[in-house]
């Protein structure tokens, strides 16, 4: 897995590295995370149920990997793989992670934000974090996001609850936010927006953005659902449409910050359906 995601930054970096050099600036890197996404769920990939033009016009202009694999089948060792470039189990995580676990990200790893941190980046990471449940400040080991590098974040222990749309467990920097209206991936997109406008403007960013979509339990707006009323999944469907959604609105804050040709967008899923 990690030699998967070296191999596309190479890539990347190399497509890119003419107008780097021209501007003799570290790119920017966004990583969009989704959370059990089948290899057939997006449009691009050739699903005739779903429509995911964002996610499609990303593929179109950059690289489309068909063959890509995740550290683990399940989130919380596939997601320590993802930071750490290790075994899960070395860093401290042999399973999904539970609330009736132990079980944490080691505190001692040095992580993916760590490094970019160290490089003089401003880190952030947004949404599911589910390498730990202690997230309020004080309230157990960790480490929470800010211990492993993040300068900002906001994060859910694991899914959002009680679904998608109006999650109520969602902790900013330690401090645990009640319910928030709206649905989770435009929650994300409304911080990463907010973030973007408000970052040190003087230093590359790296954004971590883990999306919540498409694991149980879903939920997505009507506009959506009533796309797919005659399927047997119109919530599961929809809740892919609507991240794809809170994805371009993202793409579009980038483009109007002229951000765009000097960022690295990484998209790719925690593991399969």
């Amino acid at each position: 897995m990690l030699r998967n995601l070296i191999v596309l930054l190479v890539i990347a970096f190399t497509t890119y590295q003419g107008s780097l050099a021209q501007n003799e600036k570290s790119p920017n890197i966004v990583l969009l995370l989704a959370d059990d996404l089948g290899y057939r769920d997006l449009s691009c990939y050739g699903s005739t149920q779903v429509k995911t033009p964002n996610l499609d016009k990303l593929a179109a202009k950059g690289i489309r990997f068909t063959d890509f694999y995740a550290g683990s089948a399940v989130c919380s060792p596939s997601r320590a793989a993802l930071m750490t470039g290790r075994s899960s189990v070395r860093a401290g995580i042999y399973s999904w992670i539970h609330t009736s676990h132990k079980m944490h990200l080691a505190e001692s790893e040095f992580t993916t934000a760590e490094l970019l941190k160290k490089a003089g980046y401003a880190t952030a990471h947004i949404g599911k974090w589910h390498l730990g449940y202690d997230l309020e400040e004080a309230s157990g080991p960790g480490p929470n996001p800010g211990d492993q590098g993040f300068d900002h974040w906001i994060a859910t222990g694991n899914n959002a609850l009680p679904s998608h749309q109006n999650p109520v467990n969602f902790v900013r920097n330690g401090q645990a936010l009640g319910e928030v209206e709206g649905f989770s991936s435009h929650i994300l997109a409304d911080e990463a927006i907010g973030w973007l406008e408000n970052r040190p403007k003087d230093q590359p960013f790296f954004i971590n953005l883990w999306f919540h979509e498409p694991h149980q339990k879903v939920a997505a707006p009507e506009k959506f659902l009533s796309e797919h009323k005659d399927t047997n999944l119109p919530a599961y469907y929809g809740s892919i449409e609507n991240m794809d959604a809170a994805i371009g609105r993202i793409l579009e804050e980038l483009d109007n910050q002229g951000l765009t040709e000097e960022t690295l967008i990484v998209f790719m899923s925690d593991n399969g359906s």
